[in-house]
Parts: structure tokens; C-alpha cells; sequence
């Protein structure tokens, strides 16, 4: 049987394990949020968060991220780099004009959220990744959100390009889950390992969990829609 959680819940636990993977302050509640913003709407938030503390016990070494920037066109070229740690400067670039390229990356959702999220700004963006040899793609503007994916998988993908557009149109918007009308009521469905695995990494965090000590990067928005 699965869990039921709050939105507060979800964002809470799972910014309180990012800090105990060592995501850097600000990114750590950005992604929490995105998370929580993802599975408000049905999408794979929490899987990406488990899928990400294990890779964190592999002790395969990764290169690091290289950020190249070549008039409009911003490319990150990097081995598998998980977007947890670069989802807010990469739509960041974007937001300020640039083309943002992306060699190869794991969890794009998390972009397409962060992107979402950023319903404040006169202009939208569209993201569109590979995987499986399948185009995928997201657009969001003025907190409205759509989403294609044709891949089985969304952990690993590559060419990955983020464009910001003025006048997007949103054909399908996503709405806050499918069942609205149960949501606030029952709560997010949570797989019971999926929790499980959350919670033990954060229960690793040694100090007490405070957004005050913590600055906020990338969306300033409320997080409740």
C-alpha cells in the first residue's frame, strides 16, 4: 500500500536529503521544490531522488561538468552530470538568452519543473532531450506546462537544449494531478521504499533543517500552484 504526503512533506524531506547528498544551499530547496512540484502532477520526482542516492554510494568517478559559453549558445559537456546540480544555472542562462546545450545529463524532469516553476517571467521556455532515439519535450509559460515523452526511460539522456520563447502557446496543460479533487484531501502517493530510502538519507543531515540558513536560488514562485 502506498503513502499518502502532503506537498510540505515531500518538499521538506526531500530538500533535508539533498543537503545530506551534499547538494550545494539553494540548490538543495530548488530541487526539493521541483520534486514536490513533479509529483503534484503526477510525474516521477521521488523515483529521480532514490534513483540519485544511489548513484551517490557508486564510487564510479564522474568528470566534471564543463560550461562552455560561445556568443548565444551555453554548452555543458559532461559524462552522465546529474542535473540536480546544475538544473538552476542551466535555465538561469537560458533565461538571460542563451541557447543552453546539454551533452548528456540524468533526470531531465527536473529541468522541465525548474522551467515550470519560473511563471513570474513575461516569456516561457521549451526543453526538448534523446533518449532511446526518441525526441522528448516540455514547454511551460505563465504557470501553464506541457509535456511529451516518448522515452521508456528518464534518467539518462543526451542532447538536451533549453530555449527561452516569447508568445509560447500551451496546447495540453498539465493540471495539479489527474484526480485534483482527491489531492488535497489524500496527499501525494508515495511508493513505501521509495519514503523509506528518503528518509534514511535525511535523517543523516546533522543540523536542524532551516531555510533561513539556507539562500534560495532559481524560482522565485509559489509553490503551492
Amino acid at each position: 500500500m502506498e503513502l499518502c504526503l502532503s506537498l510540505h512533506e515531500v518538499v521538506t524531506k526531500c530538500t533535508q536529503a539533498l543537503r545530506a547528498l551534499n547538494v550545494p544551499p539553494g540548490l538543495d530547496i530548488e530541487n526539493g521544490k521541483n520534486i514536490g512540484w513533479l509529483e503534484s502532477r503526477g510525474l516521477p520526482g521521488l523515483q529521480m531522488l532514490v534513483e540519485e542516492i544511489k548513484a551517490a554510494s557508486d564510487n564510479t568517478n564522474r568528470s566534471p561538468i564543463e560550461i562552455n559559453i560561445i556568443q548565444d549558445t551555453v554548452q555543458f559537456s559532461s559524462q552522465g552530470y546529474s542535473a540536480f546540480n546544475f538544473t538552476q544555472s542551466a535555465v538561469d542562462f537560458s533565461e538571460n538568452g542563451k541557447i543552453v546545450s546539454v551533452e548528456k545529463c540524468r533526470f531531465p524532469l527536473l529541468i522541465f519543473a525548474e522551467m515550470a516553476r519560473r511563471k513570474h517571467l513575461p516569456f516561457g521556455f521549451h526543453v526538448q532531450w534523446i533518449k532511446d532515439d526518441e525526441i522528448n519535450t516540455g514547454a511551460a509559460i505563465s504557470g501553464n506546462s506541457e509535456i511529451t515523452i516518448n522515452s521508456g526511460s528518464l534518467t539518462e539522456v543526451y542532447s538536451l537544449e533549453i530555449t527561452a520563447i516569447k508568445d509560447l502557446i500551451i496546447k495540453n496543460p498539465l493540471i495539479k494531478l489527474s484526480y485534483e479533487s482527491t489531492f488535497e484531501g489524500n496527499g501525494i502517493s508515495c511508493d513505501r521504499d521509495y519514503w523509506k530510502v528518503i528518509c534514511a538519507t535525511a535523517k543523516k543531515v546533522l543540523v536542524p533543517d532551516s531555510e533561513r540558513s539556507h539562500s534560495s536560488a532559481g524560482a522565485e514562485v509559489d509553490d503551492s500552484n
